[in-house]
């Protein structure tokens, strides 16, 4: 049985990150509800989750920024903004109420994601030399992103890469790494808080760890070889399938 579940874990996992890392639609969308049939508590299937991500999220960052210019201040600045929200969310998980705030998020994503579809040109191109005002706007929503990701997380990546491609001028590709590289430090020290507070399993980490690896690089470099139009449209449809699917709660 122990056998089945690890094999059922890590091509679970790969499945849910290739779909991630290509789109920016949250591999917790499908690992968490997966892990909660399985009979895994909550805070734990999140810890499995988390430490799923912080080990594939970086060569999806690498495989989205090669060749790109990096904005490691704006990196630095906003994963440190995020990790205090990540605080406050560990410290709250086991009570956060599921159900609203999934659908909460589940309209948010679908507002982005219209806009998305509507405005036709967002995300393909650069913007050069984004007003500073816009610049410095793009930080406070680290602390939101961050405490989100510390409790669920999926969809993250859309409401960062609308954010940053209207802030900071990013396309769709350069956001996406950007996200991902953010990310590790929430997802890492997420996964650490949990640990400590004894909520880890070794042998159901390891197979969303490796499964989570192999699905992150390939959806990411496949993403890359398609290009900004075709990670727009994944991105509109699995972000609005899932921001249907955490409104309707199903």
């Amino acid at each position: 049985m122990q056998n089945m579940n690890f094999l059922f874990i890590f091509f679970v996992t790969l499945a849910s990150t290739f779909l991630s890392a290509m789109s920016g639609g949250g591999a917790s969308t499908i690992n968490l509800p997966v892990f909660l049939m399985l009979g895994i508590p909550f805070p734990l299937a999140t810890s499995v989750q988390k430490c799923s991500s912080a080990c594939w999220v970086l060569p999806a960052a690498r495989n989205y920024l090669k060749n790109r210019k990096v904005d490691w201040m704006f990196i630095i600045v906003f994963s440190l903004l995020g990790l205090i929200g990540v605080l406050a969310a560990v410290s709250i998980i086991v009570g956060v109420d599921q159900a609203i705030l999934k659908r909460v998020v589940g309209v948010l994503i679908l507002v982005f994601v219209l806009h998305t579809y509507f405005k036709k040109d967002l995300g393909l191109h650069e913007e050069k030399n984004p007003s500073k005002a816009r610049r410095i706007a793009s930080y406070p929503m680290g602390l939101v992103l961050g405490f989100y990701e510390g409790i669920f997380g999926a969809g993250n990546a859309i409401a960062f890469s609308i954010w940053t491609m209207y802030t900071r001028g990013y396309d769709l590709l350069r956001a996406m790494g950007h996200y991902y590289a953010v990310s590790f430090s929430w997802t890492l020290a997420t996964a650490i808080l949990l640990a400590y507070k004894g909520v880890f399993d070794l042998w159901l980490t390891i197979p969303a760890i490796l499964g989570g690896i192999v699905g992150g690089h390939l959806g990411s470099a496949f993403a890359v070889y398609k290009g900004n139009t075709f990670v727009k449209n994944v991105f509109v449809v699995i972000g609005g399938l899932l921001g249907l699917k955490l409104v309707i709660g199903v």
